[in-house]
């Protein structure tokens, strides 16, 4: 079943654009099926596209209540058009119900990955013969797929710009060998959230060629380390993409409290004025999980919120660690701050655009 989806929602998934600026997802819960006459699972399909997407791990699909609720995908859709495509070819985009979708995720203690996620630089080199270059034209194939696939599983990408200044502070064997330091120093321009080093090699038998991806990442002062193979290159980059997407969810992604909901307070500090006060309000009521957000009080260009949420307040820190207009402050001992005996969860500096 999952290469069935892999097959369909490659048909195109280039409007699923990150915005690098804030690592925000669009259109995360919107899904490309296929328009053709015999389609007649289209619902089905767009329901588990978005749940890999939302869940960030394809193993939801063998979820024998996802499964079963797949008889009901109909309701899920809150609309759907057909769309034509610079090919010519038409694709039937469906919108999802978000509410329904976290909670059937949430409901078998699943994570939900917001719209908010970390963005991932990667360094990708590829091997001819003895020689290892940078893969550096965008439209290259593997740039190409590696771009669809990122957008396919909602993670943000950016690609190196690779100029002089890439060129002079990191070579292709530092890429391919994981030499972090050089790899660090290079990327410290692009203020990722996640450096990714990948190298790629095609293997040729006969007249079949197989393509292999290593990558690897530190995470949590250490690397991991993964290879993927497949036939084409479209292939490759999907399992690469969804292979750091199961490991980023794991991470970043919220799993409902088993404590019901609570509520949090948090601090924010930095804000000019009404409008301020109300894009913050909105970005926090946006994290999912979360089902009201209060405005406790305002002093000094500074608001304290109480937030309604139903997942863990390490889920909701994490939510927000990827919203680069609020900058985390880092108490005496980085702890709680206890105000009038209630314990404020963290403190923001907000930025604005």
């Amino acid at each position: 079943m999952f290469k069935q989806l892999i097959s369909i929602v490659f048909v195109v998934v280039l409007w699923l654009t990150p915005q690098a600026a804030a690592n925000q997802i669009d259109n995360l819960y919107q899904a490309d099926v296929e328009t053709t006459p015999d389609n007649s699972s289209w619902q089905q399909q767009a329901l588990l596209q978005v749940l890999v997407r939302v869940s960030g791990n394809a193993a939801v699909m063998e979820n024998d209540a996802v499964k079963a609720e797949l008889r009901n995908a109909a309701g899920y859709v809150k609309q759907f058009e057909t769309v034509r495509q610079n090919t010519g070819a038409n694709v039937r985009r469906v919108l999802l119900d978000a509410g329904k979708v976290n909670q059937l995720l949430q409901s078998q203690g699943m994570p939900v990955w917001g719209a908010l996620r970390p963005l991932t630089l990667v360094w990708l080199v590829e091997q001819h013969a003895n020689d290892r270059l940078f893969v550096r034209q965008p439209e290259h194939k593997f740039n190409q797929a590696m771009q669809q696939a990122f957008a396919f599983y909602g993670l943000p990408l950016l690609m190196p710009l690779y100029d002089i200044d890439d060129i002079l502070s990191l070579n292709e064997t530092d890429v391919w060998a994981g030499f972090w330091q050089p790899i660090e120093q290079a990327s410290n321009r692009y203020s990722a959230d996640v450096l990714i080093a990948a190298s790629v090699v095609s293997e040729t038998q006969e007249k079949d060629v197989t393509y292999r991806l290593t990558w690897q990442m530190q995470q949590d002062s250490r690397t991991y380390r993964a290879e993927v193979s497949a036939a084409t290159e479209i292939e490759l980059m999907q399992q690469f993409a969804l292979d750091l997407a199961q490991q980023l969810s794991q991470r970043f992604a919220s799993v409902a409290s088993a404590e019901g909901e609570m509520k949090l307070l948090i601090d924010i500090q930095q804000l000019s004025g009404l409008a301020d006060i109300v894009l913050v309000q909105r970005a926090l009521a946006q994290v999912v999980g979360v089902s009201q957000v209060t405005v406790k009080r305002y002093q000094q260009g500074t608001a304290r919120y109480e937030v309604l949420t139903n997942i863990s307040a390490e889920g909701l820190t994490n939510a927000l660690r990827f919203n680069r207009q609020l900058q985390p402050v880092v108490t005496d001992n980085d702890q709680p701050l206890t105000i009038n005996s209630s314990p404020v969860l963290a403190t923001y500096r907000y930025r604005s655009r």
